[in-house]
């Protein structure tokens, strides 16, 4: 009688730890649906854009910047024509260009290794100055902001799992852990705030998590496995998100891509 209640314990024991390893499974991958909308190329082979930055300007311009040493640089695309680079302002050769936002009637880009953002005036890119990035922030990875009670807050991805809160003098407030369930998503890069939710890729990989920024959860989980494979881009990843505030839809691209790609997020 004894031996059968412990065969019994040990199977039920065995069946919850099976549920709860298959159970977070499940759980590790909130699935979000979307439709492809609007698809406009671009001429990549002449022009490539090594594309570390992406968010709208007004509903017909976005402001990208580009990565690369020798290569990297800022400027604006017209959906209308989105070969012609308008006001293209190049880095040094020194500087690797990371992710660009507009916040309050300037633009700002990151650099990667070299820890500089680099400011300009929203109108045609002229060069105004540069800040240095807070100690605490080791790399500049991705770039945007909020407005909360008033007050505008700037976000920063540094290629870990964390998300940097600093206020509009480019002072630290806090750093958030953003969790998967229970794991850390490491690798957090390009950035879009939208309707109270952060949107962002992970480095190297096809989708782009909605996270609760402020509980630093993860609420869904975007697959755009199939639309990297269709860009055929082994040196470039998915890395580009903007969202256009008029038609409430993303424009995504990536790395070298040769389109860009509307989409509608459910």
């Amino acid at each position: 009688m004894i031996k059968r209640m412990i065969a019994l314990i040990i199977l039920i024991a065995s069946a919850n730890s099976q549920m709860g390893i298959e159970g977070k499974f499940l759980q590790l991958k909130p699935t979000g649906s979307y439709q492809y909308l609007k698809r406009i190329y671009r001429d990549n082979a002449n022009n490539p854009q090594y594309t570390q930055g992406f968010t709208f300007l007004n509903e017909d311009t976005i402001l990208e910047s580009a990565g690369l040493y020798k290569k990297s640089g800022i400027h604006y695309i017209n959906l209308k024509n989105v070969n012609k680079l308008q006001y293209r302002q190049n880095l040094d050769d020194k500087y690797f260009g990371e992710g660009c936002d507009i916040i309050n009637n300037k633009v700002y880009q990151l650099t990667w290794l070299e820890r500089k953002i680099f400011v300009y005036e929203k109108e045609d890119l002229q060069y105004i100055g540069q800040i240095d990035l807070h100690p605490s922030i080791k790399e500049g990875w991705g770039l945007t902001h909020r407005v909360q009670n008033g007050e505008t807050q700037i976000l920063i991805s540094d290629g870990t799992s964390k998300i940097h809160i600093l206020n509009e003098d480019f002072e630290l407030l806090k750093s958030i852990q953003i969790l998967h369930v229970t794991i850390p998503v490491e690798y957090l890069n390009e950035l879009e705030y939208a309707n109270g939710i952060l949107y962002a890729n992970q480095y190297g990989k096809t989708h782009i998590f909605a996270i609760d920024l402020d509980k630093g959860k993860v609420l869904a989980k975007y697959n755009f496995a199939n639309l990297v494979k269709e860009a055929n881009r082994p040196d470039g990843c998915l890395n580009g998100i903007a969202f256009n505030q008029k038609t409430q839809t993303f424009w995504i691209t990536g790395k070298n891509w040769p389109f860009i790609q509307e989409v509608k997020l459910n």
